[in-house]
Order: structure tokens, then sequence, then C-alpha cells
């Protein structure tokens, strides 16, 4: 991740009048804390399908960058976070081919991380479409996982490698922090984004994922600067021998 801009609000006094100002902290950048999800296929056959997602978000990345002037940075600019946050959600998708159509939602809590700072709970959703370039993976489509590949594969194993082009619509909210117990007000926010990206999967059951959001509406407070673009970078691997698939996936995020 990258943040440029940073900025937080400071309270001080000036000949006897309170004052309110914002400062300038300057910029920040890191790979950010690593999501790892599992997803787990509810249905299978020729009509939708839909799963059920969960994983944790671990504190992989640092807490203790500083500012221009020297003084570390509080935990919300922080690329890592410093806790352990369980995400859960689901899935549903349709293929029509070549093209699918996929639907997801993800909710992340929370918990106490670095500096006795607890984030704002996320929820992140959206919808993605979807074309395949190459042969078809025996009975199924062989289709984007929504969220820029943030979910594993659910069907059957492919006889050959495929490319997918897709593009997502998509939203996140984030809520407000607390610090030491209490509420920041000027935290948190909400965006709207659209996204391409690309995917490819091969026949061992690997996948790569990129694509970079791009925000056409935002409303995120005082504390954070704006977002002016997000890119993920995403790996899986789906384990077939059931028919009902469980897999692992590692993701690393950068924004600025």
């Amino acid at each position: 991740m990258r943040r440029d801009g940073l900025r937080e609000g400071e309270h001080s006094h000036v000949d006897g009048q309170s004052v309110n100002e914002v400062v300038e902290l300057g910029n920040v950048a890191g790979i950010a804390d690593l999501n790892v999800l599992a997803k787990y296929r509810l249905t299978e056959g020729e009509g939708a399908e839909f799963s059920l997602i969960g994983g944790i978000k671990v504190p992989t990345e640092s807490t203790h960058k500083r500012s221009d002037e020297g003084e570390r940075l509080e935990t919300e600019h922080q690329p890592g976070t410093g806790s352990w946050d369980p995400i859960f959600g689901a899935a549903a998708s349709k293929d029509f081919s070549a093209v699918q159509i996929a639907a997801s939602a993800l909710y992340q809590i929370s918990t106490k991380g670095a500096q006795h700072t607890r984030l704002g709970n996320r929820l992140q959703g959206g919808i993605a479409l979807s074309h395949r370039f190459g042969e078809a993976a025996h009975e199924h489509v062989e289709g984007h996982n929504h969220h820029h590949g943030d979910e594993l594969d659910e069907h059957e194993e492919p006889a050959h490698s495929t490319w997918n082009a897709f593009v997502e619509i998509g939203g996140e909210w984030e809520g407000r922090q607390k610090v030491d117990g209490e509420i920041e007000d000027e935290s948190g926010g909400k965006w709207a984004y659209v996204a391409p990206g690309l995917r490819f999967t091969a026949a061992s059951g690997w996948t790569a994922a990129a694509a970079v959001a791009l925000p056409f509406w935002q409303d995120i407070r005082e504390s954070h600067p704006d977002n002016r673009y997000r890119v993920t970078v995403s790996l899986g691997r789906t384990f077939y021998p059931a028919r009902k698939s469980r897999g692992f996936h590692g993701r690393g995020r950068h924004s600025a």
C-alpha cells in the first residue's frame, strides 16, 4: 500500500483561544497486512452457485512507520494494524458459456491492535462480469473470483489453463475507530469504485489475479486522504478431490 498526503487533526490553545487545525504528516508505503481466506461451495450443477467465505487478516506488516517530523504515525496511517481480524462473507455466481456474473460481500471485524487502537469494522462487496479466454474446464466454466480474485475457484479441475478479463462495480464502508476506548469522530468513510482486471487459472489449480480499483464516488472523513486508486494482487489454490472444495488463499494489497 501507499498513502500520500496523510493528515490528522490537532487541538491547541493560542492566546487563550482553542484552535483546531490539520497537520500534514507526509507519505507512507508498505505491503499491508495479509488476508487469508477459505471458500466452501454450497451448491453444484448447472445453475447458480453459492458459497460461504471465512478467514482472517494477519498482522504481517509494520506498525512503526514515522512522519516527516520523525514521530510514529497513528495506527490508522500505518501499513499494518497489529490486529488479528476475522473475516466472513458469501458469494454467488452464474455462468453463461464463456461469460460469468458474480457477486459477493465480505465483513471484517476489527480487534485491538497497535497503540491501543481498534480500527473500524469494514464491509466490502460488489458485482463483477468476466469473460474467459481459452477452452472450457470440463463441464464448468472457469471464472473470475469476485473482489479482484480475492476468493477461490469452486469449479471442477480444469483441463487447460485459462485467462479471464473482468470488471467489477463495488463499494467499501469502514466504521469509526477507537483509540484508548475513545471513538474518533473524524475516522472511517465509504467509497464506490470500478475495477478492471485480469486473472490467470493454471491447469494445476493455482490462480493469480490483479485489478485496479478507481473511485467514482467517495465520502472519506478528515483523518484520511481521499482514495485515488487501489491495486489488488491475489494468489489462490483450489483443491479438487472432493466435489465440494476447500482452499487456502493469501492476498496482498497496495493502495494510494
